[in-house]
């Protein structure tokens, strides 16, 4: 016969066989063994700066879980500071969970980091005028294991709208998927490529991504080729005229100096 000693479990009595260790008993232990052999990590978390910080996150993220929208309990490092402790103190690699997410987020992270595989990700940010053949040359290029973010695309899919159409009240979920796509991507290298079609260039992804293999490239499609395109598409042609400009403002002003010329 089994032997079985009896613990409480979420607050009622429960028979478990002896040599189970409920959570609590499990996270003493694990808490132990840390502080035994990583003191400075240990005591980082227990540090006031450590409690400030952590407090202005979850007031910053409403006290909101970033994955399930649920009520948060603690902060999570999106890149876990064991990989990377000179970023835990990097309000942009910071997120709010609820216990849930954060186990999962944790289990995770372990199997890969026991497996030990990394792809070679590249990231590949796209740019050009509307209509100048992004979403084109993306599909051309991608393979089997890339992510490919296109505005425009979820967009469609979350609204059921014809194509380049835009919901202003939608905007902010798609919006929302990207940031999430992009501390993912800070944090994990699980793919061979990701494509981000973007209009503008943009120092906040470039920021967070700087540690990546970021590649900026931009299509040298002409302006009348794409208000011709524009025009089939029954387009908003005066108003992509103005995004066009501004774009030829912004490259005068050489933020599109560090875009590779794609040729089309």
């Amino acid at each position: 016969m089994v032997q079985t000693k009896l613990v409480f479990i979420n607050g009622h009595r429960k028979l478990v066989p002896l040599d189970y260790r409920p959570r609590q008993d499990s996270d003493r232990a694990y808490n132990r063994h840390r502080t035994q052999t990583n003191g400075k990590y240990v005591a980082f978390y227990r540090s006031a700066q450590w409690l400030h910080l952590r407090q202005q996150i979850l007031e910053r993220d409403n006290g909101i879980c970033q994955r399930c929208g649920m009520e948060a309990t603690l902060v999570d490092h999106v890149v876990p500071s064991e990989d990377d402790w000179d970023d835990r103190l990097n309000a942009d690699n910071l997120q709010s969970l609820c216990k849930d997410c954060h186990y999962y987020k944790t289990r995770r992270e372990t199997a890969k980091r026991k497996k030990g595989v990394k792809r070679s990700m590249r990231i590949n940010v796209i740019a050009g005028y509307p209509a100048s053949g992004k979403t084109t040359y993306v599909a051309h290029h991608c393979g089997s294991h890339d992510l490919i973010f296109d505005y425009d695309a979820i967009m469609h899919a979350l609204t059921g709208l014809p194509e380049h159409i835009k919901n202003i009240d939608v905007h902010d979920y798609v919006t929302l998927i990207r940031e999430l796509i992009l501390r993912k991507l800070k944090a994990e290298q699980t793919f061979d490529n990701v494509w981000i079609i973007t209009t503008f260039p943009d120092e906040k992804l470039d920021s967070l991504l700087v540690s990546r293999d970021l590649h900026h490239l931009m299509l040298n499609t002409s302006k009348e080729v794409c208000i011709e395109r524009l025009n089939k598409q029954h387009r908003n042609v005066p108003e992509l005229v103005k995004v066009m400009s501004r774009i030829d403002e912004q490259k005068s002003e050489g933020k599109f100096s560090g875009f590779e010329i794609i040729a089309q």
